[in-house]
């Protein structure tokens, strides 16, 4: 498992999250700006508070550092979003749904003798490797459902989603629920930073 290093979002920089940004090609040829799309914004938006979110936490992080990571003004989240509890929630649909993807390529890959507990380990460990905020993003969700009924009824719901779409694709509850329980160790050693013996076995 790779070691968790804070840092800007993967994926995209600040050039991309920018309203303006350069499409052009190398050295000598005139820019071309292209102004992205609401839905290119809002994209960018999430992306940034995930990280911010899953380095400080629901409580920690700040509008105001989020909007500076995206790129955007302030006031423009909340155009966006009416509170941070509402950007929190959306950000956790974002992780929730690339989770869901993850798992349902994981089971339409399957064929002959492959071991579907094997197929949803090596999705998550991709997840983990490439997009490592989105883990940590998870357990900051989980803390800050703790706390606030008004965030655990839907990290809740969404959870016992993902559950039953694995048994709906073919995975027995007992199968996915210790698939789950490596996995939550998995995010708290990433949250933690612990050393490879802490960590599950692949």
């Amino acid at each position: 498992m790779a070691t968790f290093a804070p840092g800007r979002a993967s994926g995209r920089n600040n050039a991309a999250s920018d309203p303006e940004s350069d499409a052009g090609g190398g050295p000598g040829k005139p820019k071309r700006t292209r102004r992205l799309s609401a839905q290119e914004r809002r994209a960018d938006l999430l992306e940034a508070a995930i990280v911010e979110f899953a380095e400080s936490g629901y409580h920690g992080a700040r509008t105001a550092d989020i909007a500076a990571r995206a790129g955007v003004s302030q006031p423009y989240v909340y155009a966006l979003f009416p509170d941070k509890r509402a950007l929190f929630l959306a950000c956790h649909d974002w992780t929730t749904e690339r989770i869901k993807e993850a798992l349902e390529k994981a089971s339409a890959d399957l064929s002959g003798d492959d071991d579907m507990e094997q197929a949803l380990d090596r999705a998550y460990q991709v997840m983990f490797d490439e997009r490592p905020h989105q883990v940590l993003f998870q357990v900051q969700a989980h803390a800050a459902a703790t706390a606030d009924p008004a965030i655990r009824e839907p990290v809740r719901r969404r959870f016992i989603e993902l559950v039953e779409m694995s048994e709906r694709n073919g995975a027995p509850r007992e199968l996915v629920l210790r698939h789950v329980a490596r996995e939550m160790l998995g995010n708290v050693a990433l949250a933690l930073d612990l050393p490879p013996e802490f960590r599950p076995v692949a």
